[in-house]
């Protein structure tokens, strides 16, 4: 019996079960909060009719952002992603409350926004063409050791003391 608890102990074992624990918590998914994700109880704190924009503040903190075409439209944005090991984060709940308000600052409407039409944007990786070219390292290591000879030359003529 004692045999097994070497090897068990040995650097062998260990090691294999050190690999072991960190295979396990590879698989363990780690869960993110992004942006504000409004709960029912804390969006029942704002009434349309009675509830000015700093109630709606207050009860749900600052919006996520503001309608480009109405600035008394304000929307919170939240979601919540589940990433497991280098796999895409996969979202779990998302959420866009949009509340609007009227001339005088007061709550006109509350609701969901509707999801189910959204649709994915990919980035596009092309590069914008810009004029000129790549500076090397070379010709920014030589542009700087002429700017310095520029500098002391300037010192020195404009330098002399006069008397």
């Amino acid at each position: 019996m004692p045999n097994k608890t070497l090897k068990l102990l040995s650097p062998a074992g260990l090691l294999s079960l050190g690999l072991v624990g960190i295979g396990l918590t590879a698989c363990t998914p780690t869960i993110n909060n992004r942006g504000n994700l409004v709960e029912d109880r804390r969006l029942a704190d704002v009434r349309p009719g009675t509830s000015t924009k700093e109630d709606v503040q207050k009860a749900l903190g600052s919006p996520s952002t503001t309608s480009t075409v109405d600035a008394n439209v304000w929307y919170y944005i939240g979601a919540i992603t589940e990433n497991e090991a280098f796999f895409d984060p996969e979202i779990v709940q998302q959420r866009v409350v949009q509340i609007s308000f009227n001339d005088q600052g007061v709550v006109n409407t509350v609701g969901d926004v509707d999801l189910s039409q959204q649709e994915e944007i990919s980035p596009e990786d092309r590069e914008t063409p810009t004029a000129g070219h790549d500076v090397t390292f070379l010709e920014q290591l030589m542009g700087n050791l002429n700017r310095t000879k520029k500098k002391d030359d300037k010192k020195k003529k404009g330098g002399g003391g006069g008397g």
